[in-house]
């Protein structure tokens, strides 16, 4: 039988987090997440301060999805003082280590996630990849 195809479906947009890092000044972070498959969710955290707290904040979201892989994506917006990047973001298992930011293209996880990716980013975005003007 062939494997069931699921097509990623946006399960949560919230908007804003702030985080608890005392040095956090620029703003809040997007935190979103789309169920891929049925055992598999990707979880997109975007913003200004999304950079903050990855090592407290990676186990509590993999801890509200206990029954599915899951897979961290980073996203730096381009802002007036920063460059923006998006970033594949692994820990060790057990969420114990530190948390490793491997720089992914542009447009990776437009095409993993679909429309709904662009759908859902900051309007005030101006990394490239942005589906705005």
């Amino acid at each position: 039988m062939p494997e069931e195809h699921v097509h990623p479906e946006l399960i949560r947009d919230e908007h804003p987090w702030r985080p608890t890092h005392p040095h956090t000044w620029s703003g809040s972070a997007h935190v979103r997440v789309w169920r891929t498959a049925p055992d598999h969710v990707t979880v997109v955290l975007s913003g200004p301060d999304a950079e903050y707290d990855l090592e407290t904040v990676l186990p509590l979201l993999r801890a509200e999805y206990p029954h599915d892989k899951a897979d961290f994506t980073f996203h730096r917006p381009t802002d007036w003082g920063t460059l923006g990047y998006y970033a594949q973001l692994t820990q060790t298992p057990d969420g114990t280590g530190p948390v490793t930011r491997t720089t992914i293209p542009d447009d990776t996880l437009a095409t993993h996630l679909g429309p709904t990716f662009y759908a859902t980013e900051d309007p005030d975005d101006e990394t490239t990849g942005w589906g705005g003007p």
